[in-house]
């Protein structure tokens, strides 16, 4: 998620600077956490993008120490950082009580397959807001069907999604694309016929970036996730599938019309970004929860009403495939994860009560009850006016929140994640602008009767697809872009396939589908409700 994550993430700030405490220090206070009045010491290892790193000690470790009765040790390192300090931690030897990461990696499944985490089995049925995960991310953090991490639940049918300029569809008397054939048209009138009505040929279609970002598959069918099967009955990565071909064909199409921007091959995306929020782009991606403000990696509504006033973004439902499917790919359903360290295994009231202080943190609250007569509410986030002001009727925090509040300690959204699609409804109301509520209440309302299909991959670790994969979908976005502009033939595909099979794709294949069969696990669809 990193970067990608929406404009109610940018709220958090993850505190804790604090040295995380010596083996020998641990020892000492270990040894006298049974006292009646002891605190007990709780080290802390995690990362951040926030910026500046809160100071240790702050009003918001003291609130936790209070309310928990620990002695809070955290150490929180910038994220393009922490994945090089992280590997160093943990070659120590000196493991904190608790490590932080944001997915679960090739380390994750190393240092769990070592012993250096704490399984969480039998602990976790204990806590309310742990049983609400689904099955499916569980699947994510277990490695040898034991649970090594305690997932942050994240909305999996979040993501961004397809946006249209409907106001350009109005104006050139056009419908909501439904099929890859409808689109192209679309796509071809915005980028020729001056639906901006400067009287210039300079607006683009689709957009698109350099390592085709962002991918525009309009369904499972077409994306890179594994929902394709070959002859053999055996799952295979999007990118060499009949649906990707498919959508290669419409993209070279565009290229030829002119629809596509000339650059978009060695165009960062957040170039992308600010010419749609120019009004130059009729067609682009954006997820729910975005607020007022421009920033390099979202929409802004506000700017782009600048140049074109009447502008009016829809999302674009998900197309029909061949084969009747018709949703997104879901999300994994979470974002950070928690590992307790396996020196804990002896110490079974420390476990319990980091895991109680996980799950107080990790309770949802509705955006409605979001205000300072919310008890939880209000603590978690540091105290009306200290860690966050009432804005427009939304609550909104200050630029002291980190300092303050408590949740800025252990999660990633105000007002928590837990209830998971349920929390997403809320964007519209924690929003302070009426363009950005109308957009997250379209965006939600699509998302919400759309379905969602849930890819085996992430469910299962594979070493050889850890060890093969990187490489192998960078061969693929190369030639792949090769043939959208037509340096290489799209009449080379099976040639192409048979390539990427040879560089280890058939191995990984194999893997892939041998864990899935062992582990009974196998694509679903998510219906929406």
């Amino acid at each position: 998620m990193k970067r990608f994550m929406s404009i109610t993430l940018s709220t958090v700030l993850l505190a804790g600077a604090l040295a995380a405490c010596s083996p020998k220090d641990e020892k000492a206070s270990s040894s006298s956490e049974n006292g009646k009045d002891s605190k007990m010491s709780i080290s802390w290892f995690d990362g951040t993008w926030e910026t500046p790193v809160p100071e240790p000690g702050n009003e918001a470790v003291k609130k936790v120490n209070e309310k928990f009765n620990v002695d809070f040790k955290a150490q929180y390192i910038p994220f393009d950082l922490y994945t090089d300090k992280l590997t160093v931690k943990m070659a120590s030897g000196d493991i904190p009580d608790v490590i932080g990461t944001e997915l679960v990696d090739a380390n994750y499944v190393k240092w769990s397959k070592q012993g250096a985490f704490l399984p969480l089995d039998d602990y976790v049925n204990k806590y309310d807001t742990f049983k609400a995960i689904p099955q499916s991310v569980w699947d994510a953090v277990s490695v040898d069907g034991k649970k090594y991490g305690i997932p942050l639940y994240f909305p999996a049918s979040g993501g961004k999604k397809p946006i249209i300029r409907q106001d350009w569809l109005d104006k050139l008397g056009l419908k909501m694309p439904t099929n890859y054939e409808e689109l192209k048209e679309v796509a071809i009138a915005f980028a020729t016929k001056d639906p901006d009505g400067n009287g210039k040929n300079d607006t683009v279609g689709l957009g698109l970036a350099k390592g085709m970002v962002y991918d525009p598959s309009f369904g499972a069918f077409w994306s890179n996730t594994w929902y394709h099967k070959n002859k053999d009955g055996q799952l295979i990565p999007g990118q060499i599938s009949k649906g990707s071909e498919e959508k290669i064909i419409f993209l070279n199409d565009l290229h030829n019309a002119g629809a596509l921007d000339k650059d978009w091959a060695v165009k960062p995306y957040n170039d992308v970004f600010k010419d749609f929020n120019a009004g130059k782009v009729g067609i682009w991606y954006e997820q729910p929860g975005i607020d007022s403000g421009s920033k390099p990696q979202s929409l802004d509504i506000a700017t782009l009403r600048k140049s074109a006033p009447d502008a009016k973004i829809e999302a674009i439902p998900p197309f029909e495939a061949p084969d009747k499917s018709k949703g997104y790919v879901s999300l994994s359903g979470y974002y950070r994860i928690w590992m307790l360290s396996a020196d804990m295994k002896d110490n079974p009231k420390k476990v319990e009560k980091i895991l109680e202080m996980m799950d107080y943190m990790a309770k949802y609250v509705p955006a409605d009850e979001q205000n300072p007569d919310n008890e939880y509410f209000d603590w978690t986030m540091g105290g009306s006016g200290k860690g966050y002001n009432i804005a427009d009727g939304a609550p909104q925090p200050t630029e002291e929140y980190s300092k303050y509040a408590p949740l800025a300690l252990f999660n990633q959204k105000q007002g928590g994640w837990i209830e998971g699609e349920k929390s997403m409804e809320d964007y519209e109301k924690q929003t302070s602008t009426l363009e950005s509520k109308e957009f997250n209440k379209n965006m939600v309302s699509m998302l919400s009767k759309s379905d969602f299909y849930v890819t085996p991959v992430g469910r299962i670790h594979s070493q050889v697809y850890n060890d093969k994969m990187p490489a192998l979908t960078e061969f693929a976005t190369n030639e792949l872009t090769k043939m959208v502009v037509g340096q290489r033939p799209i009449s080379d595909w099976d040639k192409f396939v048979d390539e990427y099979l040879g560089r280890g794709g058939k191995d990984v294949i194999e893997d892939v589908n041998k864990l899935l069969k062992e582990n009974k696990i196998k694509g679903e669809w998510v219906k929406a409700k």
